[in-house]
């Protein structure tokens, strides 16, 4: 072999190399930072839920349970902005504030927001299941509301952190599959290949990857897909 071809050779073993150290850290950021990407789902969904808030607040929310949600969200705004010493004691009127709103106004957005608002209250107060339970029930109890989606992303990245990847799984699955169309439905997507890869389940990780790709959608979500796919090949570990 002449050296021409060594260095040939050498350099797409480095290239190779390269590229499975970039993946792995790539994996690892996705992992350590899914609440990250959870944070900007919200936001993105909060974008398309605040352009109609105006036209509901004339129409289908009346002027009481606006009302009611303005004093609640406000209340949350004030507990949330305190240190945590400073939350002691004072959570638990806000989660009865909240629990109240949610049970007065049946399936109108105030009733979803303040379900929604228990559930992060619980979450800062480290009661994790039932932060869980309560971002499950939003999607259960309000399955049209744009916080649907985002609330089953939320109780997933909470299963997950439990150990529950099955879960986590479940939960993510619902969402990708009974809201195709909602903001970062890719993300999801990605998740559930990349809680099936850790866990080792490759063939199911491929499914959930391909399955994106497939979409043909144009995101960085689909290039990571992709991306994983060819690694997963490339170590023999699916076909």
């Amino acid at each position: 072999m002449s050296s021409k071809e060594i260095g040939a050779k050498a350099a797409a073993q480095a290239s190779a190399s390269n590229d499975v150290t970039f993946n792995e850290r790539l994996n690892d950021f996705m992992h350590a930072n899914r609440k990250l990407f959870l944070v900007i789902g919200i936001a993105a969904v909060v974008a398309v839920v605040g352009f109609g808030i105006a036209s509901m607040v004339t129409s289908s929310i009346d002027a009481k349970s606006a009302v009611a949600l303005e004093q609640l969200e406000n209340n949350y705004e004030a507990w949330n902005a305190l240190e945590a010493g400073e939350r002691t004691g004072k959570g638990a009127a806000l989660l009865a504030e909240a629990e109240a709103v949610a049970s007065k106004y049946g399936r109108r957005y105030a009733s979803a927001r303040a379900a929604t608002i228990k559930a992060q209250v619980l979450y800062a107060d480290n009661d994790l299941p039932g932060a869980e339970k309560a971002y499950a029930l939003i999607a259960d109890s309000y399955p049209k509301s744009h916080l649907a989606p985002v609330a089953l992303a939320n109780a997933a990245a909470i299963a997950e952190d439990r150990g529950d990847t099955d879960a986590a799984i479940a939960y993510l699955v619902k969402s990708e599959s009974e809201y195709p169309a909602a903001p970062g439905v890719g993300r999801i997507t990605l998740s559930i290949g990349r809680i099936y890869e850790t866990t080792k389940r490759y063939d199911q990780a491929m499914e959930a990857y391909t399955r994106l790709v497939a979409t043909g959608a144009e995101s960085d979500w689909t290039k990571i897909a992709h991306d994983r796919i060819i690694l997963l090949k490339s170590q023999g570990l699916a076909r």
